[in-house]
Parts: C-alpha cells; structure tokens; sequence
C-alpha cells in the first residue's frame, strides 16, 4: 500500500470517528445510559491518531483510550471531562511553547505547512507565529473553561453541543481570519489559496508537531 494511500484511509478513519462522536453522546443522552459514553474515547483516540497508528505515541494513545474506557462505564462523566481537561492540556502546550528557547507551536505547524509546498515561513514572521500562538492559547483555555463550567452544571447535552458546535466553528473562524490577517500582513508572499492552507493542516500528525 503507496504512503498516500495510508494517509487517505487514515484521514476518513479519523473523519468517521469525528462524526461518530457526536452522535453515540446523543444516543447515550436519548436511550439514558451513560456508560455508552466509554465508546467515545476510542472514538476521540482515533480521531486524533487514526485507526493504525505507526508511531509509538499514536499507539500509546490508542491503547491507553481503550483502558480508559472501562473507567467510563464506572463513571460516565469522565467521557466528558476528559475532552475538557484535554482541550485544557492544549491550550497549556501553546502557552508554555512561547517560553525562551522554545519554538512558538504555531511556528512549528507553519514550518510543517509550508514544507508540503517546498517553502519556508516569511524570515520576519517570528513575532507573528508567537502572537498567535498566545492567541490560540487563549482561545482553547476559554472554550475548555466553559466546558467544565458545564459538566460541573450537569448540562450533557450543552457541553455537546459547545464542544462539537461551537469548538469547531471557532477554530476553522480563526484559522480564516489569520489566514485573511497574513495575506495583509505579508503581500509579498505566496500564501497559496485558503483551501490548500485547510488541506495542509490536516495533513499534519501529532507526532510531527513532537519531534
């Protein structure tokens, strides 16, 4: 099997585990059975990692979802507090890549975008990357404090719906507005066209961005 065929079954196992999240949390509100919810985490695992994942880190991620399943079924709640604090962790990895003698994370997916079309970021783009890093950070630290805000208010149904309605809608909002801000702020540049920036990021494995 080519590597660009890997990489395509791997994307539509991640995309069908994402569309099936969303609906086994609304199966599990509608039937009343909580501990259905367990499934989600090997869902999620997928989502990020994919179905077979190559790498160690991928493997350790998959497995240790399907373990945490079971702690699920004692406490059904953990399948939500779990994305939440995750989201968390997130945003804690944007803030403390800005430290001294770190590489900003958005630098590092920007070095990855741009590598998929055999360039390299604008040489002044330094201040930029770190700005939006912060950005990010802020961003994923708000949506994963109202998440827990709504978990601790016993609102299943309203934490589904922020975290697989309003999570996205931010993200891809965001992503187009620096898309839009850096052609602006960089003319010169060949940025290509917005498509292609969306397409590059998915390309992009965890793994990479932990190298």
């Amino acid at each position: 099997m080519t590597d660009h065929r890997q990489r395509s079954l791997s994307s539509a196992w991640r995309l069908l585990a994402v569309l099936a999240y969303p609906s086994l949390i609304v199966v599990a509100l509608w039937l009343q059975q909580p501990s259905l919810r367990a499934l989600g985490l090997p869902l999620l695992a997928i989502a990020l990692v994919g179905l077979w994942p190559s790498q160690r880190f991928g493997q350790w991620v998959l497995f240790a979802s399907i373990g945490l399943a079971f702690g699920v079924v004692l406490r059904p709640d953990l399948a939500l507090w779990l994305p939440s604090v995750f989201c968390l962790a997130v945003a804690a990895w944007f803030g403390l890549s800005m430290r001294p003698g770190h590489c900003p994370l958005i630098a590092r997916f920007a070095l990855l975008v741009h590598a998929q079309q055999g360039q390299s970021p604008p040489p002044d783009a330094a201040p930029w990357l770190k700005y939006w890093t912060g950005w990010w950070s802020l961003i994923l630290a708000w949506i994963s404090a109202v998440a827990i805000v709504l978990i601790l208010a016993d609102q299943a149904l309203l934490w589904l719906l922020w975290m697989l309605g309003v999570l996205p809608t931010v993200m891809v909002a965001t992503l187009i507005a620096e898309y839009g801000l850096r052609r602006r702020r960089f003319p010169d540049y060949d940025h290509g066209s917005l498509g292609q920036f969306l397409l590059a990021l998915t390309r992009i494995r965890p793994e990479q961005l932990l190298r």
